[in-house]
């Protein structure tokens, strides 16, 4: 998943000397007076009065968005600031930068939150969700709202998230290729291959690549799934997870000979996999060619010493090559554990 990134802004906070009409209402003015006094519940009751009493006020909504605000109360905040901006653009630059400093302050404690050596990710995930509410244009809050749910779990939450993310960044590649990712796990391959075709249409990217191919493969498009393999390999001829990942579509299309050289490949890159070195084991077998497949086999009943199935494999090749002895106990051995 992407990492946490971090916003830098100013922090600015309007606090200067308050003036007073004399048209105001004594609740406005009572209001104002307990802000200057930071007593911010009592100023949130008087503001509350005043637009009870004058609904089309911009000036009692804005101050009670300020009221609302410093008291912590940040949706509540939202929908005064909304309701003076409603009303009348008298405030719009004083609600603007507020909306700034509460964003910039809660995006950065959720990141700051995020980051510690033992995260609090329902913490920073309210931090973010907050976030989102006051500034939804800003993205960034966004896309660290649904890398916390991702992490908390919330998969279906997380893809709400990126969801929105990438209807209004419709370019950005790393959402995109998280959403797509979100949506393998899901098992929404169709959701999936549609976003990644987004994201590739930006660049060429060997993870959106693999991730695509393995998609096309779920839902049985082979054809596809094969040059999607071949495309990822043009990216980077040394991604043994492709070589892999092809050779597997090559054996379950019945393209043999295609599947034990993709793995041979896939082994050459990374002889230390199992897997790798198991499935071209099973391509040589496929093939009848079991002195290749031999030392393969040797190496494997090592690492996997429980599986029959490989012992009675290797019996079958000791057979081949007149080793009687050894062909005994690998039968032995593979009885002993299930074969």
């Amino acid at each position: 998943m992407p990492r946490w990134f971090v916003w830098g802004a100013a922090l600015l906070m309007g606090g200067g000397p308050l003036s007073f009409w004399s048209c105001q209402s004594p609740s406005l003015r009572a209001g104002k007076l307990y802000l200057q006094q930071q007593k911010f519940d009592l100023a949130i009751e008087q503001l509350e009065q005043a637009v009870g009493e004058d609904s089309t006020s911009g000036e009692a909504y804005y101050h009670l968005g300020r009221a609302n605000g410093l008291a912590g109360y940040y949706v509540e905040m939202v929908v005064a600031f909304d309701r003076s901006l409603a009303l009348s653009g008298r405030f719009e630059t004083q609600i603007k930068e507020e909306r700034l400093y509460y964003w910039t302050r809660l995006y950065n404690d959720g990141v700051r939150i995020a980051s510690m050596r033992q995260p609090q990710l329902e913490q920073a995930r309210t931090k973010f969700r907050l976030a989102t509410k006051i500034i939804p244009s800003r993205l960034l809050a966004w896309k660290n709202l649904g890398i916390a749910q991702y992490s908390l779990g919330e998969i279906d939450e997380a893809i709400t998230t990126f969801e929105h993310v990438t209807l209004f960044s419709r370019n950005d590649t790393v959402s995109l290729r998280t959403l797509g990712t979100l949506y393998l796990q899901q098992r929404r391959d169709q959701d999936a291959i549609e976003v990644f075709e987004r994201a590739l249409l930006q660049v060429e990217q060997l993870g959106t690549l693999t991730n695509l191919a393995v998609a096309h493969t779920r839902l049985g498009h082979l054809d596809d799934a094969e040059k999607t393999y071949l495309r990822a390999l043009e990216t980077n001829q040394d991604h043994w997870q492709s070589h892999y990942n092809l050779g597997s579509l090559y054996w379950q299309r019945g393209r043999l000979n295609d599947a034990r050289e993709a793995f041979e490949r896939a082994v050459e890159l990374n002889p230390d996999d199992i897997d790798a070195r198991h499935n071209l084991a099973a391509a040589y077998l496929g093939l009848n060619l079991l002195d290749e497949a031999f030392p393969l086999l040797e190496m494997l009943v090592q690492d996997m010493p429980n599986n029959a199935s490989l012992w009675r494999e290797l019996a079958r090749v000791y057979d081949h090559r007149g080793m009687v002895e050894e062909s005994r106990m690998a039968h032995e051995r593979a009885t002993e554990f299930g074969e």
